[in-house]
């Protein structure tokens, strides 16, 4: 028996080792291009769904090791439990599933005059989303998916509002593409920590009521789903703002 414990030990090890090296392959291979996202999304899924079994697998291993006093085994499951919960773990902290409904990728405080993209134009790769807003469909779709984004009505001359904004942005870590004053015009690219997936910002700054009306939009390039990650953005950068 205790040679059978050991044995399922190496067998819980090779796979965590296993699924380790196929979730950095994904995620490097993701990031440099090399692998496609969605194939990248579909390996980490069944990384995950493995983990989650080859875990079972250790602590019943590891609940062994103490019944039957095999202190080699005990080593060899524990290394497995440490191995796999390096990805599975990963995986799922980093887990985010898009709202329901219909796939939604571009999203704005703005459903009747959304900003329009100019200066990131060339940036974006050939394939990319398209930048002509969705219309009428889209909206709904955001309205249903997150009523929480929503423009930024401010007292603040614009003037005033751009340079808030323009320091909010470069705070969030945001690469900026252009800034123009004169506009009220700010474009910016943000890439995403764990895929390093780059989305296209319109920042847009008005006179409104006195004050200012500062107006977003943020798109991704690929994907059909953006997961919440624009609304997100968002919604962090107009709480920035507001708490200036």
């Amino acid at each position: 028996m205790l040679k059978s414990t050991r044995t399922w030990g190496l067998v819980a090890v090779a796979v965590a080792v296993v699924l380790l090296a196929a979730t950095v392959y994904a995620i490097v291979g993701a990031r440099t291009g090399a692998v496609g996202f969605r194939e990248a999304f579909g390996m980490l899924r069944w990384v995950a769904r493995i983990g989650a079994a080859a875990l079972l697998l250790s602590a019943g291993v590891l609940a062994a090791t103490f019944l039957f006093r095999d202190r080699s085994g005990r080593w060899l499951s524990l290394a497995a439990l440490v191995l796999l919960l390096i990805p599975v773990g990963g995986i799922v902290l980093n887990a985010q599933s898009p709202p329901p409904g219909t796939p939604i990728n571009d999203i704005t405080t703005d459903l009747e005059d959304p900003p329009r993209f100019d200066a990131v134009i060339p940036l974006r790769p050939a394939g990319s989303n398209p930048v002509e807003y969705g219309g009428a469909a889209v909206a709904a779709r955001q309205r249903e998916a997150h009523p929480e984004v929503r423009p930024i009505e401010s007292q603040l001359a614009p003037a005033e509002a751009f340079d808030r904004a323009l320091e909010v942005a470069r705070d969030m870590g945001w690469e900026i593409v252009a800034d123009d004053r004169a506009s009220g015009i700010i474009e910016a690219v943000d890439t995403t920590t764990f895929f390093r997936f780059k989305d296209d910002i319109v920042v847009r700054v008005r006179p409104a009521n006195g004050g200012s009306r500062i107006d977003l939009r943020s798109l991704s390039r690929v994907g059909r789903s953006d997961l919440g990650k624009n609304a997100a953005r968002i919604v962090e950068f107009t709480q920035s703002f507001e708490r200036g």
